[in-house]
C-alpha cells in the first residue's frame, strides 16, 4: 500500500511566492526576445491566431521548444493558448512595441549579465571582460528607435537647414538612411566603433540603395579630426552613446573639440539616457534598471540630467530645446547650437 502524501516534511513553511514570480518572469523575458526571433509578434500582428504544429512546420521550428516558448509567453499574458491555437493576449501590444528593449537586454547584454558576479570582483575586471553582442544591440536599438524615438527626432529636425549630416555611434545606420530619404540632396556619414554594427549598417545601405550617399566608418567617434569625411558636416546627431563621452572633464573637452574641429557645424542633436535619481528601485520604468546596471558593470558612468545640462555652456554650446521621451525613460534630445567664439 502506498504511503500517504503529507506535504513538506522539512519544516520549511515558506511558499517562495516572490521567488517563483521572479524566476518565471525571467523565463518570460527570454521568451519575449525569442518571440521576435521566430516571428510570433509578426504573425499575430497580421492574423488573429496561429496553429502551433502548422507554424512549427512552416518555420522549421522544433515543436516542443515552440510550445515551451508560447507557454512562457502566457505567463506575461503576451499570448493565450487554447490547445494548438495561439491568439494575442492582454499585453501583446505592449510587448510587441517593447520587444527591442528585451532583445537589448537578453541578446545584446546577456553575456555581461551572465557574468555579473564574476565582474563584480575587481579580479574579474581585467582584459576583455566587457562582453556584449554589438550586432544584437544594433538591431535592438533600430527597433527601439523606430517604435519610440523617431517621431521626436524628426520633429527636432523641423526648421533646421543642412546639406551634410553625421551620426556618432551610428549603429545600424538607420538614422542616416532616414535622413537621406527625407532629403535627396543631403549627404551623410556615420561612425561606430563596433564592427558588428557597421556590418548591419552596410547591409541596410545596400538594401536601400544608399551606398553612394551614406558612408559608414568603423572608428572612434571621440576622434573625429582623424576622419576627413566629417569636415563639411552641418548637422551632427548622437543617439544613446553620449554617456561614453564621460567623465565630465572628458565630455567638456570632446564637446569643445567637436565645435572647433567642425567649422561648418550648425546643430548637434545629442540624445542620451541619463541616470534616474527620482524613482525608488521598485518604481523604475522599463529599461532603466537594465541600462544603469549594465553600464555600472562595464565601469561606465551615467550622468544625471542636471550633470548633462552643466557641461554645455562650459563647452561652448547653447541648448535651445529639449525633447523628452517617456520610453526609454530618462531619455532626452538636447538640441545644441555652437556659441560663437
Amino acid at each position: 500500500m502506498s504511503g500517504a502524501i503529507t506535504g513538506d516534511t522539512t519544516g520549511n513553511t515558506t511558499d517562495y511566492k516572490k521567488s517563483a514570480e521572479l524566476f518565471n518572469s525571467t523565463i518570460a523575458t527570454w521568451a519575449v526576445s525569442a518571440a521576435w526571433d521566430i516571428g510570433i509578434f509578426e504573425v499575430l500582428d497580421g492574423a488573429d491566431a496561429f496553429d502551433i504544429p502548422a507554424y512549427a512546420a512552416q518555420k522549421k521550428l522544433h515543436e516542443p521548444s515552440l510550445r515551451a516558448t508560447v507557454r512562457a509567453l502566457t505567463y506575461a499574458e503576451v499570448v493565450e493558448v487554447d490547445g494548438d491555437r495561439v491568439t494575442r493576449g492582454a499585453t501583446f501590444g505592449e510587448f510587441s512595441r517593447s520587444k527591442g528593449l528585451f532583445q537589448w537586454l537578453t541578446k545584446g547584454y546577456g553575456s555581461l549579465f551572465q557574468r555579473m558576479g564574476e565582474v563584480t570582483y575587481t579580479a574579474g575586471r581585467t582584459g576583455d571582460f566587457i562582453r556584449r553582442d554589438s550586432t544584437a544591440v544594433s538591431i535592438a536599438c533600430r527597433d527601439v528607435n523606430e517604435v519610440f524615438m523617431d517621431e521626436a527626432f524628426f520633429g527636432a529636425l523641423d526648421g533646421l537647414e543642412f546639406s551634410v549630416a553625421a551620426d556618432l555611434g551610428c549603429g545600424s545606420g538607420e538614422r542616416l538612411v532616414q535622413l537621406a530619404k527625407r532629403d535627396p540632396s543631403v549627404r551623410c556619414v556615420g561612425i561606430d566603433i563596433a564592427k558588428g554594427a557597421i556590418e548591419v549598417g552596410e547591409k541596410a545601405l545596400a538594401e536601400n540603395g544608399m551606398q553612394h550617399r551614406v558612408k559608414l566608418i568603423q572608428g572612434d567617434a571621440r576622434k573625429l579630426s582623424q576622419y576627413p569625411e566629417f569636415a563639411d558636416v552641418e548637422l551632427m546627431t548622437s543617439y544613446l552613446m553620449g554617456h561614453d563621452f564621460w567623465p565630465r572633464e572628458d565630455c567638456v573637452a570632446l564637446l569643445r573639440s567637436i565645435r572647433t574641429e567642425l567649422p561648418n557645424l550648425k546643430y548637434f542633436l545629442l540624445a542620451d539616457t541619463h541616470r534616474d535619481i527620482t524613482n525608488s528601485v521598485t518604481e523604475l520604468p522599463v529599461f532603466t534598471l537594465g541600462f544603469e546596471t549594465a553600464h555600472a558593470l562595464m565601469g561606465q558612468y551615467i550622468p544625471t540630467h542636471a550633470e548633462w545640462e552643466s557641461v554645455f555652456e562650459e563647452a561652448g554650446w547653447k541648448c535651445t530645446k529639449q525633447h523628452v521621451y517617456s520610453t526609454p525613460s530618462s531619455t532626452v534630445i538636447f538640441q545644441l547650437e555652437p556659441v560663437s567664439a
